[in-house]
């Protein structure tokens, strides 16, 4: 009886360290921060209309350039720059400075490749979405 419970008992601890190992490699997250690294071309719309770049650093900080197209038919330039928090699902936020009208916040969705994102603003009584590619 001695030597089958400890048979049993080695059996079970081999298990649970093998369970624990795969949930380990299995529990990676498939998204972070780092996806959103380098150039991305960027187009948007809302009550205005928005083309240009952001340079992401994988840390969690952009830069950007964009022209806009605002309800006045007058061109804008502008240069952006802000933060940005990519959650291990893909989804994330924004907050983006340096364009007309103050600091922006933003929702986005990110592929798990990080080539492809997709952007909604969430700032009360406004409306603004936008696609970025690499």
């Amino acid at each position: 009886m001695g030597l089958s419970r400890a048979i049993l008992l080695s059996s079970f601890a081999l298990g649970i360290s093998s369970i624990s190992l795969s949930g380990a490699q299995s529990a990676a997250p498939a998204c972070s921060v780092q996806k959103l690294q380098g150039s991305y071309i960027f187009d948007g719309q809302g009550t205005n209309l928005h083309y240009g770049v952001f340079e992401f650093d994988g840390v969690g900080n952009f830069s950007g350039k964009q022209t806009s197209l605002r309800q006045s038919s007058v061109h804008q330039r502008e240069n952006l720059h802000g933060t940005y928090v990519v959650n291990d699902d893909c989804t994330g936020t924004m907050v983006m400075d340096g364009q007309l009208g103050g600091t922006a916040h933003w929702d986005i969705f990110v592929t798990a490749d990080g080539k492809k994102g997709r952007m909604i603003r969430t700032d009360a009584g406004t409306k603004g979405v936008r696609t970025f590619e690499q």
